[in-house]
């Protein structure tokens, strides 16, 4: 009776042993090389990445989507990566991030096909609500296989656009009233070396809109701003409190680009109108770091990786934006498109009235031609100009005679291939110089490259129309 009692034991003893050596399903998510992913829904914002470190740390960032490479790390209360603790049960996880500590709690293993991406992992409670985190296992690869990224957009009818713009009004939180935050203000940064103007309007009703102003890149060492205008972007979506601070998450987002080359600054010309909204039913279209918004010693700061931060007089922190208070109302982001169109159908009723209107429709129509005018090439990128006077280029016809004086000129480089062709050689180097009279272009040329003879020819093949303004949706 006493042996067969031991022999129980030993089997109960080797039964729970067993059971202690099986592993935990915390241990096995520590244990992986897998970057895991913690959001709600699609992961369209308030995303974070985890990457588990050897010596029981963690890499934390919060990133705009899943698989985002761009971030914000989230550090312990020493600037260090946080450590992590396994809780008994196998179920729960805990970070020493500084000022609250996270814990994501297991709840249910869960998969899905987030647009694309196959994701495998777990529910989990976190901050009382729950959340997905799990780790990409796949991606599906698109149709079309490139080596080069394709725009994703789709033109669509003018009128048509306004019916995907999303309403922010409808599910906004509303701010306290006397939040400081609220009001409209003014920024400089620079993008992608685009020295940009910005504006942010924070509203009391917990929205906002942000404008950007993009100026033609140029180095970081130039004193003097490039007035070329390439892009305005506008933005609006929701003033949100994540993690204890304060960001701005889009939803609409419009891109009004211009035509640069040759470009009038003071009458631009618009080219394309691109609509991105972020939805469940889209997914994340707008692409760009996250914004958050903070005080610092009684001045606003704008933070962004995508910016770079340019120094303004009386600024004390250099890591961030300075937002200044401004007067100016902003024009809405429905308004920004209305009113584009409105612009363009005016300025396609009168195209020309200034040399330097038709160096800019020159400049559109090559671009949409291969850098060419007729069967020339331009180079817009090197020399171009419009300090001309008609009178100075008097043309000879072929039996001798006067031609009429041109309303309109402007003279450019021509392209490497172009060179050997008819362009004018002057005191600057060679040119090709172009007139219009009755809505039509010509070209100068000497008949002779040692006489100061010049003769005015039609660009054959070459209509001097606006292009059409372009309006797609991504």
């Amino acid at each position: 009776m006493v042996k067969k009692f031991w022999v129980v034991c030993g089997v109960l003893c080797l039964f729970l042993v067993i059971l202690g050596c099986k592993s935990k399903e915390t241990s096995k998510i520590v244990a992986n090389n897998h970057t895991w992913y913690l959001y709600q829904d699609q992961g369209e914002n308030d995303t974070v990445s985890i990457k588990f470190l050897k010596n029981q740390r963690a890499r934390i960032k919060d990133v705009s989507t899943i698989n985002g490479k761009v971030g914000i790390d989230r550090f312990d209360a020493q600037s260090n990566n946080p450590k992590y603790e396994l809780d008994r049960d196998g179920k729960t996880i805990t970070f020493d991030t500084a000022e609250n500590k996270m814990t994501l709690k297991l709840l249910k293993t869960y998969h899905e096909n987030v647009y694309g991406k196959h994701m495998k992992g777990y529910s989990v409670e976190y901050n009382g609500a729950t959340y997905k985190f799990a780790y990409i296992t796949k991606t599906d690869k698109p149709s079309n296989v490139s080596k080069t990224p394709k725009d994703t957009s789709q033109k669509i009818a003018y009128d048509q656009l306004f019916n995907h713009i999303i309403d922010i009004d409808a599910h906004a939180d509303p701010l306290v009233a006397n939040n400081s935050m609220i009001g409209n203000y003014n920024f400089q940064t620079i993008i992608d070396y685009r020295r940009t103007d910005g504006n942010l309007t924070i509203n009391q009703n917990g929205t906002y809109q942000l404008t950007l102003t993009e100026h033609s890149a140029q180095k970081l060492s130039e004193e003097t701003d490039s007035k070329v205008v390439m892009t305005t972007i506008v933005e609006n979506g929701y003033v949100q409190n994540l993690y204890g601070k304060v960001y701005l998450t889009p939803k609409n987002e419009v891109t009004i680009d211009y035509y640069y080359h040759g470009q009038n600054t003071d009458r631009l010309l618009p080219q394309r109108v691109n609509l991105k909204v972020n939805s469940k039913s889209t997914g994340n279209q707008i692409k760009r770091a996250k914004i958050r918004i903070e005080s610092d010693e009684n001045q606003l700061y704008l933070y962004c990786n995508d910016y770079t931060v340019r120094m303004q007089k009386g600024q004390s922190n250099k890591n961030g934006n300075l937002l200044t208070k401004s007067n100016e109302q902003q024009t809405s982001l429905k308004d920004a498109i209305i009113q584009t169109k409105e612009y363009y159908d005016k300025y396609k009723e009168n195209p020309l009235s200034s040399n330097a209107d038709l160096m800019q429709l020159v400049g559109a129509i090559s671009d949409n031609h291969d850098k060419k005018v007729g069967n020339l090439g331009v180079n817009f990128g090197e020399k171009y100009g419009t300090n001309l006077q008609p009178t100075d280029y008097q043309g000879i016809s072929v039996n001798g005679d006067k031609q009429p004086l041109m309303q309109y000129m402007f003279l450019v480089s021509p392209s490497a291939y172009s060179e050997n062709g008819p362009a004018v050689t002057t005191t600057r180097g060679k040119f090709l110089i172009y007139g219009s009279l009755d809505n039509k272009l010509f070209l100068l040329k000497q008949p002779d490259k040692d006489s100061t003879t010049v003769t005015w020819t039609l660009v054959k093949d070459f209509e001097l129309q606006v292009p059409k303004l372009i309006f797609s949706l991504n």
